[in-house]
């Protein structure tokens, strides 16, 4: 019911959710505004702006990056990148010994113009659920890096460990870490770092 918007999470106590009639949650000028998308191709198409948008840069292939989007097939989703495109919203980008064009938001065009941004480097442990990482396929064709969020992977087939963060410095992966907190301490232990060649 609470994906299918016929409840919405009314207040949370801990860990426990209590759920309640949406209207009731939000204000009636907001239930009862008119759908904002004219039709289901509108909304798909939103929705895919959107995840190009979380990920930044995403090609038009079967990818992890859809999951949740409902509905979303590969013929769909190709129509929407042809409508993006041919609205100026999104922007086709080629990359060297990559075999499909990729796409980023035509808002983000000043980023790609201007890459060089001395000083602002910056070293990064990312969530294994991090936006950037949905596409594991994309990161394995863009960076060389493949990863694998080994928590649900049994111990004796993990080739790193538990909860490893992939390690991004600059525009580079470096690295894999495995950290632990000791809450009682107060400090977080790496337990093994992995460096890329």
């Amino acid at each position: 019911l609470y994906f299918r918007g016929k409840l919405a999470v009314h207040h949370k106590e801990g860990a426990a959710k209590f759920y309640a009639r949406p209207e009731t949650c939000y204000p009636a000028e907001l239930w009862n505004a008119p759908d904002p998308f004219p039709d289901e191709e509108a909304y798909y198409c939103w929705r895919v702006k959107r995840r190009i948008g979380a990920v930044g840069l995403l090609w038009d292939r079967p990818s992890d990056a859809w999951l949740g989007v409902d509905g979303l097939k590969s013929g769909r989703r190709s129509a929407c990148f042809s409508t993006l495109e041919e609205a100026g919203e999104i922007v086709p980008v080629e990359v060297e010994g990559v075999k499909y064009p990729l796409y980023f938001l035509a808002q983000d065009a000043p980023f790609w113009e201007d890459p060089e941004q001395p000083g602002l480097v910056r070293t990064e442990f990312l969530a294994p659920l991090d936006c950037m990482m949905w596409d594991r396929g994309l990161v394995r064709e863009l960076f060389g890096f493949d990863y694998k969020w080994e928590i649900y992977t049994p111990a004796a087939e993990r080739r790193y460990g538990y909860y490893v963060l992939p390690v991004l410095h600059g525009e580079r992966f470096v690295g894999r870490i495995e950290a632990v907190r000791d809450s009682a301490a107060g400090l977080r232990h790496v337990k093994r770092f992995w460096t890329e060649a």
